[in-house]
């Protein structure tokens, strides 16, 4: 990373509780997210904290799409276990984001156009993990739902195929 890109990101990583209580009051009072409340908000809260305090990690060019992958199909189906519909899940995670960039704006100054530039690649790099991490998000996710049908149903588990394109997950 460059010299701007790691001081944004360690700012980001130092200053990560103050990113997720922002956006614990912004999901608190949004109606797309009223399923958060203040009696179940720890399990995203502490997600979201575990998440900025790595952002390095996550958004490094040495992270590979597995580990993406691993971290957050486990957490779709934590979220499915814990009965959060899974728009709300994703709404979370576009407020997470959004919050942290509004964050950075707010307390970082560019004086150059170079500057700038690697602000956008910094970007370019939060925006790749995060579609990641909700493509796998949402992939285990609708797993769980499958396997969960298929636990409960009385249809046959050729039916539910066909409902979930089980040749979808992971391209099988």
């Amino acid at each position: 990373m460059h010299l701007i890109s790691e001081k944004i990101i360690l700012m980001v990583e130092k200053h990560s509780d103050v990113i997720v209580k922002r956006w614990i009051t912004r999901l608190l009072i949004d109606p797309t997210t009223s399923i958060y409340n203040k009696n179940n908000i720890e399990f995203l809260e502490s997600k979201a904290k575990d998440m900025l305090k790595h952002l390095g990690q996550w958004i490094s060019y040495d992270t590979t799409k597995e580990e993406i992958g691993k971290k957050y199909a486990i957490e779709g189906i934590e979220s499915f276990k814990l009965q959060i519909p899974l728009c709300e899940v994703i709404r979370a995670m576009y407020t997470l984001r959004r919050t942290m960039w509004l964050f950075v704006l707010n307390e970082s100054a560019f004086d150059s156009a170079l500057q700038l530039h690697q602000m956008i690649e910094l970007s370019d790099r939060v925006i790749l993990f995060f579609d990641r991490a909700e493509f796998y998000l949402i992939r285990g996710y609708m797993e769980e739902m499958n396997r969960k049908i298929k636990d409960v149903s009385k249809i046959k588990p050729e039916e539910i195929d066909k409902i979930f394109f089980a040749h979808s997950f992971y391209n099988k």
